[in-house]
Formats: structure tokens, C-alpha cells, sequence
């Protein structure tokens, strides 16, 4: 059996008051959100094939890279789209328009 990867990062972020979803964030399917109780970290979709472990690797690696001072990964909007989305407390995801 081998050992999984610590994810020390998405550790961080639940121990000190935030969450991480996996699932739906209609109308996005299969996507992996990280969030700090104030701000969205990192929004990805999970690629073809990828296995949730993969995934949770990526989503750790990504609030890495924000928590270091890059930018936030975002793989669920697009820069020129009209509607963003975002996780909001209660209802899964509200649209807002750019």
C-alpha cells in the first residue's frame, strides 16, 4: 500500500476555519474549490481521466501557490466571460456578471 500525499495545504485551510468542495457547482460539473472563510483560493475542473486523488493533488499544489503570493487558479471562468462564478455560504455557487 502506498501513502498519500500529506496535503498540507488543504489541511491548513479547513484547520483554520475554511472548506474545500468537491462535486458540482452548477452549472460546472467536477470541480475541486478551495475557500479561507473570506476569499475563493482556487477553482479547478477535473481533467479527463484524472482520479480524485490527482485532483486533490493539484487543488493542494494550487492554495500553495496562492498562499506563496501567486495568483489564484482559477480553471472555472474564463476571462472573457460575462457570468463569474463564485462559492458563496448556503447555495453551492452565485453568478455574477463581469
Amino acid at each position: 500500500m502506498t501513502s498519500s500525499p500529506a496535503l498540507v495545504n488543504i489541511d491548513a485551510v479547513m484547520v483554520g476555519g475554511g472548506q474545500v468542495m468537491l462535486g458540482s457547482m452548477k452549472p460546472v460539473d467536477d470541480v475541486a474549490v478551495a475557500h479561507d472563510g473570506h476569499s475563493t483560493l482556487a477553482m479547478l475542473r477535473r481533467r479527463p481521466g484524472e482520479t480524485v486523488m490527482q485532483l486533490l493533488e493539484r487543488l493542494d499544489a494550487a492554495i500553495g501557490i496562492f498562499q506563496a503570493g501567486g495568483a489564484r487558479v482559477d480553471e472555472i471562468n474564463k476571462a472573457s466571460a460575462k457570468e463569474r462564478y463564485e462559492p458563496c455560504a448556503g447555495s453551492g455557487a452565485r453568478s455574477s456578471q463581469a
